[in-house]
């Protein structure tokens, strides 16, 4: 229900000249946080150039989640309008190849028993997600090693934290998603010759008590799901979302997509 009324207003929004509110908050405001997982490079494009030709290119703050290879094929967008980008990575993942929820939809893996799996550690997911893909095969979708180390040697890129395996960090205890969040930095420390500064919560859930636990090791957490807390609009998610639903998102029409427990 909410999310159907979060849509008509949305919608209503759009109808009534919501691009034009939505430019001027931008104009008026701070950033413009656009969160990317695995999007495909032209539809990038077509969401820079539209920001440029409202003006408002600079307000944007684009980050990409856990570093999918398609993110390859929009390096040269993001040159063509000397855009920057974070890219939030979880090493143990990309030692994997795949994100762990990706790998259990393509599996087939019903959504109300791989989400029952936010609560196992590490070790027992993954043991739970061999019993889906036994025989399957999963071809690898993030960039691997090498890739990542690559793709932080580019001027316009940081990679940052994501966490060692892409946990659900509100679900498991404090001191197991520290020393992921510590084992995660180290890593990508070696592989990039920079500490991450920043870390996003996977699935946008955290804690405030994590978020302090997080300063203390000198990180800033966002929540790449339920939108940052910079500036005064909130995230775009352009995947799989119409611009009547992003554009209600920004001036905080649409229900938030997560939620922190």
């Amino acid at each position: 229900m909410r999310r159907a009324l979060g849509w008509l207003v949305a919608t209503i929004y759009v109808m009534l000249g919501a691009r034009r509110r939505v430019v001027r908050r931008l104009q008026a405001g701070d950033k413009l946080p656009v969160v990317i997982h695995n999007l495909p490079a032209a539809q990038l494009e077509r969401l820079l150039a539209w920001l440029q030709t409202q003006g408002v290119l600079d307000k944007l703050w684009l980050t990409f989640d856990d570093a999918w290879t398609t993110i390859k094929a929009s390096v040269p967008v993001l040159e063509k309008y000397k855009v920057k980008a974070k890219v939030f990575v979880a090493p143990g993942e990309t030692l994997r190849g795949n994100v762990w929820t990706d790998v259990a939809i393509k599996a087939k893996v019903p959504a109300k028993v791989w989400r029952g799996w936010y609560a196992l550690g590490e070790p027992e997911r993954y043991k739970e997600l061999a019993r889906w893909t036994a025989g399957k095969r999963i071809d690898r979708s993030l960039l691997d090693e090498e890739g990542v180390r690559l793709l932080a040697k580019h001027p316009l890129i940081t990679v940052e934290n994501h966490t060692w395996s892409h946990l659900s960090a509100s679900h498991r205890p404090i001191e197991e998603v520290v020393d992921e969040v510590k084992r995660a930095q180290a890593t990508l420390a070696e592989w990039t010759g920079r500490s991450p500064k920043w870390l996003a919560w996977p699935f946008g859930r955290g804690t405030s008590e994590l978020d302090k636990q997080m300063a203390e090791l000198g990180l800033k957490t966002v929540y790449t799901r339920q939108g940052y807390t910079i500036g005064p609009c909130r995230n775009m998610a352009i995947e799989n979302v119409t611009l009547a639903e992003n554009l209600g998102r920004i001036l905080g029409a649409w229900p938030r997509v997560g939620a922190t427990k």
